[in-house]
């Protein structure tokens, strides 16, 4: 990769030897001055349409802005040809890619990638998936997912599309069931979450759901805590009650306070408003006397 921050300090460096404002600098080339400052501190770089205009500017070559660093004569040639002529007579590997990908606009990052991608092991798209298009990232991950399993798409997963992520999540929970599901979880949508965990609630019981229930939605976790203090009694309520909304875990305490007295709400009391508590106990002494 180029490092960006003696690049920036290059530019900047040569900017005041010019005599040039960031603002003056911004106007000559039709960007923001808050790009010229990002460029400067090294948060950013110009893309490769701009750095043409930088060197006249300057009137240095583009090997110069860039410090002649691993990429550099990559880059000119792409800014002087047209890419898929160069990507027809010229090899380019991974690590060039790496170097070059986060100027490249993102067609000719696409290009470049499509170019190469059989060179590709999943750990290097990791790094540029910031580059390259949704639809590319997914074709990877569809690919990384049938040969390696889901494991290997939770680094990708923020770079992919939600319909994506959804499919190789029901294919893995189809095939490795509930568990396999923990690392993609986050990123899955709300519908799939709740799909998958009513499903697994209905072979393996509300135990399956621990790892699940922090993305699932209050209604699926109400109804799956429902039928598991129906069928299941209190005690099973205790791994899903974090996630329970208070009047779900009222209405469960109450039914069971009711059968089984208060020696029954102990798994769920850490969830209990003190006052409720006390406010049954004293109903039921009443009941009593």
């Amino acid at each position: 990769m180029f490092d960006m921050v003696k690049i920036g300090r290059n530019i900047a460096k040569m900017r005041k030897e010019k005599g040039m404002t960031q603002m003056e600098m911004a106007d000559k080339m039709g960007v923001s001055y808050q790009a010229v400052s990002n460029w400067e501190r090294g948060e950013t770089m110009p893309d490769i349409s701009k750095l043409p205009e930088l060197a006249e500017i300057f009137e240095v070559s583009i090997d110069h802005i860039l410090e002649n660093q691993k990429g550099s004569s990559i880059v000119h040639t792409f800014v002087h040809h047209n890419t898929s002529e160069f990507l027809k007579n010229n090899e380019v590997t991974v690590e060039d890619f790496s170097a070059i990908a986060p100027i490249l606009k993102a067609e000719q990052a696409d290009e470049v990638f499509e170019h190469i991608k059989t060179k590709f092991k999943i750990q290097d798209m990791i790094a540029l998936a910031p580059f390259v298009s949704t639809e590319l990232i997914d074709e990877c991950a569809r690919t990384a997912f049938v040969g390696e399993g889901i494991d290997e798409l939770k680094h990708l997963a923020p770079f992919m599309s939600d319909e994506a992520i959804d499919e190789c999540a029901r294919k893995s929970f189809e095939t490795e069931g509930i568990e396999s599901l923990k690392h993609l979880a986050p990123f899955m949508s709300d519908e799939a979450i709740d799909e998958c965990a009513r499903k697994s609630f209905e072979v393996e019981g509300i135990e399956s759901l621990k790892h699940l229930a922090p993305f699932m939605s209050d209604e699926a976790i109400e109804e799956c805590a429902r039928k598991s203090f129906e069928t299941e009694g209190i005690e099973s309520l205790k791994h899903l009650a974090p996630f329970m909304s208070s009047e779900a875990i009222e209405e469960c305490a109450r039914n069971a306070f009711e059968a089984g007295g208060i020696h029954s709400l102990r798994p769920l009391a850490p969830f209990l408003n003190q006052g409720v508590i006390e406010k049954w106990i004293r109903a039921g002494i009443e009941q009593t006397s």
